[in-house]
């Protein structure tokens, strides 16, 4: 009898799609509707009067309450668990998006884009630390990929259904009551989905081990510096910094080129990520993590191009087939390469790691992309991210292959 309780322990160990995985899977598509609803913020913004630069300055400002907290937030979900975490951010973002609609000053738009921003870091975090937890051995950027496809499901519903709401007039208020108020119920709603499912603590150290979660900041940096992810931060904050375009500037690129609809744009960007996922969720295993991002970086970068001169909505059709595979073959293997450098037991400060690099690039994206779109335009400012993502791409390439030398001089006992 012992023999076979083993086995099916043993059995339930190494699968990954469990009762528990959907029903996370479906409130983190939930909750990243409402995220996504909030691609059409810029909108908002103009609505008020002000330009494309102080979109850019809100949410690059904005970004700075994720930067503050986000290590914090992986050792909180070391601490706690997942639930409890999710829990307080769902309760964060309902309230400071449903706020906003009553915002008109540029501080206190700022300020509740903050909140909202520091309460998205907690529930994401969340997410993909519960990912990599419940993975079999050697499967965790698959994980990592499938819950992902959340949220390219909430890419697509969010921005449609922003423009249905925005589809008749945006002259009056109305329409952006029922924006943010729709995008607060996302929230709301997705937390209390969170109060019934039941998450894996197991990964959360108990509070009379010896492990110590939280450590001051001097012994977080030391963490930190001894398993140091490298070259793969950088892509992290080129990712955040490409992704700026399609989260925010898409819908201000339609509108300066005469058409208001981006929703055509999503409905290539996501399915093509969740079927190619799908179908090469194997592809790190088989030729490896650094070289999927690779094959990402290219695609991101030539629909970044083809966006160049875009003049009606058909034109968003190859762009967002691309970049949504740019984005299905960087994000997971972007992840798990961040996150398997720190112990099991620090797993939640690695993941917060990778996700703090993509802070940065947000708030050096947003601010830098809205002041060159308000200088030069779209069209310049597209070509020269490009430039970027593909000279990223070229020092991952570099980085990697010094790596494997080393490595490979190192077993030939060559003294590197």
């Amino acid at each position: 009898m012992d023999h076979k309780n083993e086995l099916s322990a043993s059995k339930g160990a190494s699968r990954l799609y469990t009762r528990s995985f959907f029903e996370v899977f479906a409130a983190a598509a939930l909750f990243m509707t409402g995220v996504s609803l909030q691609f059409h913020f810029g909108q908002y913004v103009a609505f008020l009067g002000y330009e494309v630069g102080t979109l850019g300055r809100i949410l690059s400002v904005s970004m700075i309450g994720t930067l503050l907290i986000r290590l914090f937030i992986g050792q909180w979900v070391d601490r706690f668990g997942c639930r409890p975490v999710w829990l307080v951010g769902a309760v964060f973002s309902t309230l400071a998006v449903g706020s906003m609609q009553f915002a008109q000053q540029v501080w206190l738009i700022t300020l509740l884009r903050l909140v909202g921003t520091m309460a998205m870091a907690a529930v994401m975090t969340t997410v993909a630390v519960f990912a990599a937890q419940i993975a079999p051995q050697g499967r965790r950027a698959e994980s990592i990929g499938t819950i992902g496809l959340a949220g390219f499901l909430g890419m697509v519903i969010g921005p449609t259904l922003g423009d249905l709401i925005f589809s008749s007039t945006t002259g009056s208020v109305v329409p952006y009551r029922i924006f943010f108020s729709a995008s607060a119920l996302c929230s709301f709603l997705a937390g209390f989905l969170v109060l019934f499912i039941s998450m894996p603590m197991d990964h959360a150290p108990s509070r009379t081990s010896g492990h110590q979660p939280f450590r001051n900041i001097r012994s977080q940096l030391s963490l930190i510096r001894r398993h140091w992810p490298g070259m793969i931060l950088l892509i992290g904050i080129i990712f955040a910094l490409a992704f700026c375009i399609q989260s925010m500037y898409l819908e201000r690129l339609a509108e300066a080129r005469g058409f208001k609809n981006i929703k055509l744009f999503f409905l290539c960007y996501c399915p093509t990520a969740m079927i190619l996922r799908l179908v090469f969720r194997r592809l790190p295993q088989q030729i490896g993590r650094t070289r999927t991002v690779l094959l990402g970086l290219g695609f991101m970068a030539a629909g970044q191009v083809l966006l160049v001169g875009v003049a009606a909505q058909s034109g968003l059709v190859l762009p967002g087939i691309l970049m949504g595979a740019g984005h299905c073959f960087i994000f997971p293997s972007m992840i798990d390469l961040a996150a398997e450098r720190l112990p099991s037991n620090d797993r939640g400060t690695g993941t917060a790691l990778i996700l703090g690099a993509g802070d940065i690039g947000m708030l050096i994206g947003y601010g830098t992309l809205g002041e060159l779109i308000d200088t030069v335009g779209f069209d310049l400012t597209l070509k020269l991210l490009a430039a970027t993502v593909l000279v990223s791409a070229v020092l991952l390439a570099v980085a990697r292959r010094k790596d494997v030398f080393f490595r490979v001089a190192k077993v030939n006992g060559l003294g590197c």
